[in-house]
């Protein structure tokens, strides 16, 4: 078992203005020798990453679920997100990578996947797997970014970031093509959804009631889950419990914390309840579960 989760960072020098890069990918190996880190275990990034599969296969495990490699794909993964690419020798493909911040300044205001609690209904999870006519305007769009990012003159940043804005968002209309809700729901319902979404990501460790998280939004705690409900088919509390979980899991594989730890640092105060909360979800209590994921990373 991992001692503790490595968390990487990407080495950008001082000069450079854009907090972006690609590597491409052949086989087993990343064809950058500035690659930042060896990826045979699994590790989170305090970045985003893109990762564009054009062929081969294999495997790539994010936050504890095992998808497979099906080219061509694209795998959106979010800064904190634990994750490990098992790749087989004839995969090839390409990684974009880029800071938080360089995101937030060129991209403010865009939702790559629309109200990220949405994807969580998806089979495949953050993955869109694409037909030969998605994959050309992909593929256009990256291979125009590579020319630019050699030659670069003046203009160059620029047009790097307009080519990369139509890239996510050309993800973001075919993310949103794969979003269905049973109910119809509106665009403040969403929008609703996804503040809420954000303010459990940033408190979840401190804050575990639907109440105090309705009083922040103005909202509500009836009118909160009526919307969330239609968007996401779960409730607030569910939406809650699931981000929880994920970090609990999170900290008894990767760190030393004991169970009790693990429930103090989350905020239960009981850590009997705290077990019977981590058992209903996963069906395995937290030894149990710890024991059997060191096993499968030994």
């Amino acid at each position: 078992m991992l001692e503790k989760i490595p968390i990487y960072e990407l080495p950008f020098k001082g000069n450079e203005k854009l907090e972006f890069k690609i590597y491409r990918v052949k086989g087993v190996e990343i064809q950058r020798k500035d690659y930042p880190h060896k990826t045979e275990l699994p590790h989170k990034h305090n970045y985003f990453e893109v990762c564009f599969f054009t062929g081969g296969s294999g495997k790539h495990e994010i936050d504890f679920k095992t998808h497979k490699i099906k080219a061509p794909s694209i795998h959106f993964l979010r800064p904190g997100q634990v994750h490990v690419i098992y790749r087989e020798k004839e995969y090839r493909g390409y990684l974009l990578v880029f800071s938080e911040e360089f995101f937030n300044l060129n991209f403010q205001n865009l939702e790559v996947i629309p109200g990220y609690p949405l994807i969580t209904q998806l089979e495949n999870g953050p993955i869109l797997n694409l037909g030969q006519v998605q994959y050309d305007e992909f593929n256009q769009l990256i291979q125009s970014v590579i020319t630019e990012l050699k030659s670069r003159d003046d203009d160059s940043d620029e047009i790097i970031v307009s080519f990369l804005k139509i890239f996510f968002l050309k993800l973001r209309q075919n993310f949103s093509k794969l979003v269905t809700t049973k109910n119809e729901t509106t665009s403040s319902m969403r929008a609703l959804v996804y503040r809420f979404n954000q303010l459990v990501e940033e408190n979840y460790s401190q804050i575990h009631h639907v109440k105090e998280y309705a009083e922040v939004l103005g909202e509500s705690p009836i009118n909160l889950n009526r919307a969330i409900k239609s968007v996401t088919e779960k409730t607030a509390s569910e939406i809650i419990i699931d981000r929880l979980m994920l970090e609990a899991k999170r900290l008894l594989i990767y760190s030393n914390l004991s169970n009790k730890e693990v429930a103090y640092k989350l905020n239960y105060e009981d850590p009997s309840y705290f077990t019977r909360i981590f058992r209903k979800k996963t069906g395995l209590t937290p030894s149990a579960f710890r024991t059997q994921m060191s096993e499968q990373y030994r």
